[in-house]
């Protein structure tokens, strides 16, 4: 799978230019981003379990803002969705938000782990 192919997921060339062109430093940056996403996604649905929206707030935060790391526009979409129903009070509107959030992560992580592990960024091998 090239990333190319997954760029509604994650546009590499967006994020490559995001760390200025050095595909080591995304390597890194996509490492880090998917070893987050169970913790996060974990706080999330605990919070949102509890009720406790501002706490889910911050965690939607944190996660529109790992989205943002990677150029992970849907991803991103999602969190931002959740981040202002949490702030708004809406727990049925984000339990819908987390269950979208939870499907865009679950397409984002391949993307991640390729990046991280095979350097496939739009087709340049590691350095």
């Amino acid at each position: 799978m090239r990333l190319e192919q997954n760029s509604e997921v994650l546009d590499p060339a967006l994020a490559l230019a995001s760390v200025g062109g050095d595909p080591e430093f995304l390597r890194e940056i996509a490492g880090l981003v998917h070893a987050a996403w169970p913790t996060l996604l974990g706080d999330i649905r605990g919070n949102l379990a509890a009720g406790n929206l501002p706490a889910l707030k911050a965690d939607a935060r944190l996660a529109r803002v790992a989205a943002e790391y990677v150029s992970a526009g849907r991803a991103y979409v999602s969190a931002h969705l959740l981040e202002t129903l949490a702030g708004q009070g809406d727990l049925v509107g984000a339990q819908r938000a987390t269950a979208s959030l939870e499907e865009e992560v679950a397409k984002l992580q391949p993307a991640l782990y390729q990046i991280r592990n095979s350097g496939d960024i739009g087709g340049r091998p590691p350095s």
